[in-house]
């Protein structure tokens, strides 16, 4: 399993038609679980997300990824709703394209923006929150070495509805046990 994540910048993000591409073969996975992804959703939503997205690494707020295997998109990871003070967390948010899920990259992923997140931003623990029905995604953070801590009822909002969530989180101590995705 090899890809690269690179940080997801206006100078650095992909063609548009190629980010199209991996939502377009996963749009119906896609609209079920991620609340930024619809029906219609096309080349201004991508052009939009690349601004938000480059605003929010200027910003250090937040930090996006594309996960990339020969100039092919396979997905997108990020961390945020970072917290600094008290707590040093943040959160990682994550899909992968439908063609590339079963093979570890949404594991391997998670991993790795786990060890920018306590390495480059010195938190101290990456948390995930994802919908108790949504089985792959729980199964892929299992497998990243993440550990269930709990349901957060209303955990999730999706459009107008609240779901309940699986809690989800890594913490430094995880990434340096032995693991295979």
């Amino acid at each position: 399993m090899s890809f690269e994540l690179v940080p997801l910048t206006l100078a650095t993000a992909p063609p548009v038609d190629a980010f199209l591409a991996a939502v377009d073969e996963s749009r119906a996975s896609l609209t079920r679980w991620m609340p930024w992804c619809h029906a219609d959703y096309g080349r201004a939503d991508v052009e939009r997300w690349f601004g938000e997205a480059d605003r929010m690494w200027r910003e250090r707020s937040a930090f996006h990824m594309t996960l990339l295997d020969s100039g092919r998109v396979l997905g997108v990871i990020g961390v945020h709703d970072i917290q600094l003070y008290g707590k040093r967390e943040g959160e990682l948010g994550y899909w992968v394209r439908l063609s590339e899920r079963g093979r570890g990259v949404a594991s391997t992923a998670m991993r790795s923006m786990a060890a920018f997140a306590f390495n480059e931003l010195r938190l101290a623990r990456a948390s995930m929150r994802i919908r108790l029905d949504n089985a792959s995604s729980r199964r892929a953070a299992e497998r990243a070495g993440a550990r269930y801590e709990g349901a957060l009822r209303h955990g999730i909002v999706h459009g107008d509805a609240r779901f309940d969530a699986a809690l989800y989180a890594l913490v430094p101590d995880d990434l340096v046990r032995p693991w295979a995705p």
